[in-house]
């Protein structure tokens, strides 16, 4: 039985897509030693640390490894960011025909389409993330989808995959970008620019997940809630953790470690987030059952 690590022994957990997630951001800040810290058993600056991820139609496997030099072999044709993507997309359930679309349009090569494998590089610590199809793994299950020009090209609603993407767009100001990908069609089109909001729920863990977003003017006033005004990349944490199923007390902890107080009864019920953000208002009501 291999020794556990910071995370397992303070949260009480085994590892699971949180923390591969996590991993990936820290790595891409270029923090490998919080890498470490959090991850490796003693807290060792070396050697390799190995996740693993089993789920309902795939077995992901995921390798954080110090290299001896600068890695310049072209197997390192990813990135933490596109290792990030492809691990919330297995975990919504997209199409496999999807994934594999998606990634040759980045130029990763696939040679069988039951396996994929990428690899990246940061400084001196190469990462290998290996997914395989499992041979029994059901066909995709058609859910209806609404007419955002994601939902239309993607054949698929909205979900968790879409949240994470509006984050990332708002933080880059990138207003434009997330109306025309997320705004229902016809309201793109025919509806007023009060009416070009994008709004829709997903599943996450035990929570229905209620999103929203809207451009807002400077001219006019939008209060939020103290209470619930938390930064994106804690938005991005609480999301994970929802997602990854942890317990209602990590995630009170989480919200409490970042100034916002709040009980674990509350976070086993129903709690909002909400931020402005640019020129943007996000809200994000999280109700268990």
């Amino acid at each position: 039985m291999r020794a556990q690590c910071l995370v397992e022994e303070v949260e009480g957990r085994e590892l699971d897509s949180y923390d591969l997630i996590t991993v990936l951001g820290l790595l891409k800040e270029h923090d490998w030693k919080s890498v470490w810290r959090r991850y490796s058993p003693g807290g060792a600056m070396d050697g390799k640390l190995n996740f693993l991820l089993n789920l309902e139609s795939y077995y992901v496997e995921m390798t954080v490894e110090s290299l001896a030099s600068l890695a310049l072999s072209p197997k390192y044709q990813a990135s933490p960011h596109l290792m990030q993507a492809l691990i919330r997309r297995l975990l919504c359930g997209h199409r496999h025909g999807l994934i594999l679309e998606k990634l040759r349009s980045y130029g990763v090569p696939i040679e069988d389409e039951n396996q994929i494998n990428l690899s990246c590089s940061i400084g001196t610590i190469g990462v290998d993330l290996m997914v395989n199809r499992h041979p029994q793994a059901p066909e995709y299950r058609f859910r209806k989808f609404g007419t955002t020009r994601v939902e239309q090209e993607e054949q698929r609603p909205l979900d968790h995959y879409d949240v994470v993407s509006i984050l990332y767009l708002a933080q880059q100001n990138l207003t434009e970008r997330i109306i025309n990908r997320y705004v229902p069609q016809e309201l793109l089109n025919e509806g007023t620019e009060e009416e070009q909001v994008v709004k829709f729920p997903s599943r996450a863990g035990d929570y229905r997940v209620e999103f929203f977003f809207t451009r807002i003017k400077n001219d006019v006033a939008r209060k939020v809630p103290e209470r619930g005004n938390v930064s994106a990349a804690t938005m991005h944490q609480v999301l994970r953790r929802i997602f990854a199923g942890h317990a209602p007390h990590l995630v009170a902890q989480e919200l409490t470690d970042k100034g916002i107080i709040i009980t674990q009864e509350e976070v086993e019920r129903q709690f909002t987030l909400a931020r402005i953000l640019n020129d943007n208002f996000i809200s994000i009501n999280f109700q268990r059952g």
